[in-house]
């Protein structure tokens, strides 16, 4: 007998404002200009040809890396019959998951995720909130049976929230 993997019953797939990207670019394109303004090509770099290239190519590798993670960044949200799943990353980077017999109540909200939570990602508010968001400021705030709360950022939450609230009845 095979072993299947659990149905999704809710997935949603977002990746992060395109503003984060363009900040990113912009930042490694001022890098690189930099460098190549200060780099003479008439006269060797410290003395050894080849040498003038070593700030570019530093220049390159210290900005291409972060442009990639975040560029490759998405936040994915899936509601199983079990639990409830958070992950960063097409390669999962970071994993969070909710099993569904612990969730006491779900509702969709709008907050404030710079003013409140310090922006998007992976935070914890002022008051001690877990977020999971990748952009906008709708989410389904989840309440779980030790009275913690856990806010999951989604461009869709009221059929978050409906999707989280029948699986949570399915278990009863």
């Amino acid at each position: 007998m095979i072993n299947r993997p659990p149905v999704a019953i809710y997935r949603e797939d977002q990746w992060f404002s395109g503003w984060i990207y363009a900040g990113l670019a912009a930042i490694a394109a001022l890098a690189v200009g930099v460098v190549a303004w200060h780099v003479d090509p008439a006269t060797p770099f410290l003395g050894w040809p080849g040498w003038r290239e070593l700030p570019l190519a530093a220049a390159l590798c210290l900005s291409l890396p972060p442009m990639l993670v975040v560029g490759l960044l998405r936040m994915t949200t899936e509601v199983l019959p079990t639990d409830l799943r958070i992950w960063f990353g097409l390669l999962p980077t970071y994993r969070h998951v909710v099993p569904l017999c612990e969730i006491r109540s779900v509702e969709p909200v709008r907050y404030r995720p710079l003013a409140d939570c310090g922006g998007w990602g992976i935070h914890r508010c002022r008051n001690g909130e877990r977020v999971f968001s990748a952009r906008g400021d709708r989410a389904v705030r989840i309440t779980l049976h030790d009275g913690s709360t856990v806010l999951i950022g989604s461009q869709r939450p009221e059929e978050l929230a409906r999707a989280l609230d029948q699986a949570v009845r399915n278990l009863i």
